[in-house]
């Protein structure tokens, strides 16, 4: 999945939630009551603006035609979480809808501007393997996102949607070091083996070794090694893509049914 997938999907989550939210209610055994929402569109919003500002953002703010634009956005998404958190803190009362709608107007015209306005000056300008390090870039200042702002410990209290990503997200990045703790183990016993010296003692590279350097267990990971490709560089690159093979395509659309 690319990043234009990627910011479709999170447009789809907000959308979802924007809808949700004013229909819903507070009280007693409400599941998805309207407070829940709400803070569950402040945090996609949050890590929707994190992943631009992380994967989109650096390149155009380089380009004179796109730099104005950016910081336009910037300031946009700055105005309206400002307004949305505001709103939290309201918790309903007098004039609380009509207030919520004139702030998710604000949210679906910046929103809109991303899609007529940003995402194709963004294609127009950035080369494949520019728009395949800007994914990369998205993906992980949305795992990071959700590891900062307190979803972890949301889940220990009631779980829900936000809860579900992070915790896949925080899998994928077991799974990663699970894969090449086993990379490791296979390329150690080659060492051993290897040109008669069974028995001889490697000197540790990479985690633990108190250095860095390129993973020796990376020669041996699954997949194909491209073309002059460093094994740095290759590291880099599978680790990217374990990522994005175990972290959601986005996050969780918002359930149909949420009062009980």
């Amino acid at each position: 999945m690319d990043i234009w997938q990627r910011i479709e999907n999170d447009h789809a989550n907000i959308a979802q939630l924007i809808h949700e939210t004013p229909n819903a209610l507070n009280g007693p055994g409400v599941v998805r009551s309207r407070e829940r929402l709400l803070g569950d569109l402040i945090d996609a919003l949050d890590r929707h603006g994190a992943a631009l500002a992380a994967g989109l953002y650096p390149p155009l703010r380089r380009e004179a035609r796109t730099a104005r634009l950016v910081d336009e956005l910037a300031h946009e998404q700055a105005a309206f979480m400002r307004d949305l958190r505001a709103l939290a803190r309201r918790r309903g009362g007098s004039g609380w809808l009509n207030r919520f709608e004139d702030v998710t107007y604000a949210v679906d015209q910046c929103l809109h501007r991303h899609v007529h306005e940003l995402v194709p000056a963004a294609r127009a300008l950035l080369s494949a393997e520019a728009a395949e390090r800007a994914g990369h870039a998205y993906v992980r200042a949305k795992i990071q996102a959700l590891r900062g702002d307190g979803a972890l410990l949301g889940g220990a209290l009631g779980g829900g949607a936000a809860t579900g990503a992070a915790v896949a997200a925080v899998a994928g990045l077991a799974l990663l070091a699970w894969r090449l703790a086993g990379s490791r183990r296979r390329s150690a016993g080659g060492d051993r083996s290897e040109g008669g010296n069974a028995g001889r003692q490697t000197r540790p590279v990479g985690v633990g070794s108190g250095r860095p350097g390129p993973d020796r267990g990376t020669r041996s990971a699954s997949g194909e090694r491209r073309g002059g490709e460093e094994l740095r560089a290759r590291q880099e690159r599978l680790l990217d893509e374990a990522i994005e093979e175990t972290f959601p395509a986005s996050d969780p659309i918002a359930p149909k049914r949420i009062t009980r």
